[in-house]
């Protein structure tokens, strides 16, 4: 199954672990999800065997942080992080390290899976999880050993990964659908491969980038950019236009490079 075939079954992207798959196929030896669904039921059945009774949610959250993390010893990647593995769920899996957004993907599949309402939220620089309940939104990050993060704590999460540029506001703690989970997974490869001039990666993720968002023209606009880069003109144009007819506002760079291509 594509991507695209993946999004025409699932367009709120609720499978989210199999969506993590096709959402980075190109860049796997088997990009088929069933491997990764079977292992998380498997750990999914041990998590049922632990269950607290009477039911406790804070111990059943306990349980499933030991076991991903003490247990199965995931951990960030601080060393290598800027390795494309780290956004590759089967290589996250195999090797037990990732990026922030690669493990809380991990996190909220698993937690679903024990039937908590789990989300993702997209914190400037440094993605976590959270679970919906009746007390408000109660937000861990995976990447530190699924630690809680209240107000404070995603304060510093983002002064620290935006080395103080962005400040913080409390709405910045609210669920992101799990469509925009799977758009910055693959934003977070397009921006490497575009900083290391990959063009033949970046081609792949700005498509994917188009096929999550198809109506976004900063999409569109970087494809054609790629397509420039990759001497292909006609293509580029044809980006072109989509983003100038999806923009809200004249973008005169786009208007530039088409009467440039238009010649």
């Amino acid at each position: 199954m594509s991507l695209l075939e993946y999004l025409r079954e699932d367009p709120e992207c609720r499978n989210l672990a199999e969506g993590a798959v096709h959402a980075v196929a190109p860049a796997l030896d088997d990009p088929v999800p069933d491997h990764v669904a079977l292992q998380l039921n498997e750990w999914a059945f041990t998590l049922a065997g632990r269950m607290p009774l009477p039911w406790n949610t804070h111990k059943a959250l306990d349980a499933l942080n030991h076991l991903l993390f003490a247990e199965l010893g995931f951990t960030g990647d601080r060393e290598t992080y800027d390795d494309p593995l780290n956004a590759l769920l089967p290589a996250v899996i195999a090797r037990r390290k990732g990026l922030p957004i690669s493990l809380s993907i991990l996190w909220i599949d698993l937690a679903r899976r024990m039937g908590f309402d789990a989300v993702g939220v997209r914190l400037p620089g440094h993605f976590i999880a959270a679970l919906r309940t009746d007390f408000g939104l109660l937000c861990f990050d995976p990447f530190h050993q699924g630690r809680p993060v209240g107000e404070e704590g995603g304060a510093e999460l983002v002064k620290s990964a935006t080395a103080g540029r962005v400040a913080f506001h409390r709405d910045m703690l609210s669920p992101a659908p799990d469509r925009q989970i799977l758009v910055r997974l693959v934003r977070n490869l397009h921006l490497r491969f575009m900083h290391a001039e990959d063009w033949e990666e970046a081609l792949w993720t700005g498509t994917h980038l188009i096929l999550l968002e198809p109506s976004n023209p900063r999409a569109h606009k970087e494809r054609a950019f790629i397509h420039l880069q990759r001497d292909e003109p006609g293509q580029a144009l044809i980006d072109l236009r989509m983003a100038l007819h999806l923009s809200p506002d004249p973008d005169p760079e786009i208007q530039e490079w088409m009467r440039q291509l238009e010649r």
